[in-house]
């Protein structure tokens, strides 16, 4: 998997190759307005809240495990 440096761009990363969602689909489906989201996964909100929006948006224990890992990494890569 590649390497991330932030937390919010792993999650950018992984709605649009994992779940293969644009950012309008992530707030149809989370009811959360696509500029927050924008915003976070761009860096510039740093409510990790939003992480939640990806848990809930996996739709199968891949989605989850590769989500969880990937989270761990980008943490693990950062030195946390």
């Amino acid at each position: 998997m590649k390497q991330f440096n932030t937390i919010p761009n792993f999650c950018k990363n992984f709605r649009e190759n994992i779940l293969q969602m644009t950012l309008q689909d992530m707030s149809n489906k989370t009811g959360v307005n696509l500029k927050t989201i924008s915003a976070f996964e761009n860096g510039r909100s740093n409510n990790l809240n939003h992480i939640y929006l990806y848990v809930d948006s996996c739709t199968n224990s891949d989605h989850d495990e590769i989500f969880y890992h990937g989270i761990k990494q980008t943490i693990k890569n950062r030195g946390l």
